[in-house]
């Protein structure tokens, strides 16, 4: 993955990414950081009432050397700590754990040295001080990830992908056909979550559902480009984080979670996972035509808002 990058260097030395509910105690881990002379971005307002991934925070992450992670039970349910761990993953941020509860690490981070505030709190602000200052200038490294998705649940899963795709493909030609053929992809979505709850690619299946029954509930209301709020696009958003805490380079993810995001008039976190996928595949010497097509409509939304 290649950085993107920013004029004259980076200006923070660390980003502390963590949930509202952990506030208190990240005001006097930055208070202590301070003092170590670490000089950081340390957002405490009320993200709940803000947009997923604003401007202003994709520019401190890019501008930021590491990101910090305050992980916890809150953290590790906050779509807003879930976009700054993948942006800065995606932007060649390395990132520092610093667990405060008992809540597993992302997968992907499992193996990665933390702090904690439990063991290392009488001088846990020097410590952090000295992981900053010693971190790599790029993303954490990604082991090898074990499978044991057998050649039956790999063909269900690739049927199921495919029958989704069809769905969409059949809903301008014949919606009502399509509802009743999506309903019986929703049951197999079900059965393979039942199977395998676990497996990234089933998680994946399960975020594409939710994001399609979405459309059959509101198709009128999608074209007219007046999609409202509903949970289901949180459940989808959410079935796509679990995909990337396992995998943080699986492009039908991140292209998922984009189009979701989309729907839900994140423009900007949608466009940046968009292009995530979209390089990705073409590294590989793919072309994610579906990606690219749900990026031009960002595009189109954002200068139509603009």
């Amino acid at each position: 993955m290649q950085a993107d990058a920013v004029a004259g260097g980076p200006v923070y030395d660390a980003f502390l990414s963590h949930a509202s509910q952990d506030a208190a105690f990240v005001a006097e881990l930055e208070q202590s950081l301070r003092e170590n002379h670490i000089h950081t971005w340390f957002d405490n307002s009320n993200l709940a009432f803000g947009s997923l991934l604003r401007d202003e925070l994709q520019a401190a992450i890019q501008k930021s050397r590491v990101l910090v992670l305050l992980w916890s039970k809150p953290a590790s349910a906050s779509r807003w700590v879930m976009a700054e761990i993948f942006t800065a993953f995606h932007c060649e941020r390395f990132i520092i754990p610093c667990v405060l509860d008992k809540t597993p690490l992302p997968q992907f981070l499992a193996n990665s040295a933390y702090l904690s505030r439990k063991r290392d709190h009488a001088d846990i602000g020097t410590k952090l001080s000295r992981a900053i200052s010693g971190a790599p200038s790029n993303a954490n490294p990604l082991l090898t990830r074990m499978s044991s998705r057998t050649q039956d649940m790999e063909a269900l899963v690739n049927q199921i992908g495919a029958a989704q795709i069809t769905v969409l493909q059949t809903m301008t030609k014949d919606f009502q056909k399509a509802a009743e053929a999506n309903e019986s992809v929703g049951d197999a979505v079900d059965s393979a979550m039942q199977l395998a709850p676990l497996d990234p690619m089933v998680l994946a299946l399960a975020g594409y559902q939710c994001k399609n029954n979405y459309l059959f509930k509101y198709w009128d209301a999608v074209q007219a480009g007046r999609a409202p709020k509903d949970p289901l696009l949180l459940q989808g958003e959410r079935y796509f984080f679990e995909t990337l805490c396992l995998d943080p380079v699986d492009p039908s993810a991140l292209n998922g979670l984009g189009s979701i995001l989309m729907l839900e008039r994140e423009l900007d976190a949608a466009e940046f996972f968009q292009r995530r996928a979209i390089n990705i595949v073409k590294r590989s010497g793919g072309n994610y035509e579906a990606a690219q097509h749900d990026l031009d409509l960002i595009l189109y939304f954002k200068q139509k808002q603009a």
